[in-house]
């Protein structure tokens, strides 16, 4: 069933988001044997310093508990290790160890392969007005509904 107007075009966003999602995570499993919620934390760990675990939780989408176990599960597997943070004894910090720098990098062009491809059909005139439409969306709050 096609939906009129904003809300067919939301569902349409929605679906194209979550089938290009979907390719990434085959494709980060096959190559890397990584999720597409690790390549997310990799990813955004500098490659040459250490970020504490509450800046880095401004960048992904997990609750400080998950981020916790994901990030203990990659220090196990070697790519990240975690330490106090010297200013303040109460933070940690997360830094990439050499593995995990190496597959930064490995998965991050997985990662352009797979969006320059989900793209292809695109020129760069209508990626640019793409861009543009987006940003002209601008989601506004709300008053909840009254039950």
């Amino acid at each position: 069933m096609e939906l009129p107007g904003a809300i067919g075009v939301w569902r349409r966003m929605l679906e194209t988001q979550a089938d290009l999602v979907d390719a990434l995570e085959t494709r980060f499993r096959a190559d890397h044997g990584l999720t597409a919620t690790e390549f997310d934390v990799l990813v955004n760990i500098p490659s040459t310093t250490t970020i504490r675990h509450r800046e880095l939780l401004d960048e992904i989408v997990l609750s400080r508990s998950a981020l916790s176990r994901l990030l203990r599960r990659l220090e196990t597997r070697g790519l990240v290790c975690q330490s106090a943070d010297s200013a303040d004894q109460r933070g940690v910090c997360v830094a990439l160890t050499p593995e995990g720098l190496r597959l930064k990098r490995d998965s991050a062009r997985t990662n352009a392969d797979v969006v320059r491809a989900a793209f292809s059909a695109l020129t760069e005139d209508n990626l640019g007005e793409l861009l543009r439409l987006i940003d002209r969306i601008h989601p506004q709050p709300t008053e909840p509904i009254e039950q």
